[in-house]
């Protein structure tokens, strides 16, 4: 029993996180590219600010992993 709960916990806590990430990130790159074409005089603005929400997006995920670690250790 423990064996598959050492499977399905962290499967069950990673993987909506990470597939709301993506989806996430794709929001961001497609909206600060689309951006960067309607204003090509901004587009260095932009894209710090697309790599800023890319990297908090990708902490969110990473938080997930620790906390889907935490809950297989006490397993």
């Amino acid at each position: 029993m423990k064996e598959i709960l050492l499977i399905f916990i962290p499967a069950l806590t990673l993987v909506p996180t990470a597939v709301a990430a993506a989806l996430a990130m794709r929001k961001i790159s497609s909206t600060a590219l689309d951006g960067m074409t309607r204003q090509p005089e901004i587009a260095a603005q932009l894209f710090t600010s697309m790599l800023v929400s890319l990297a908090l997006v990708e902490a969110l995920v990473i938080y997930s992993l620790v906390v889907a670690l935490m809950l297989a250790a006490k397993v």
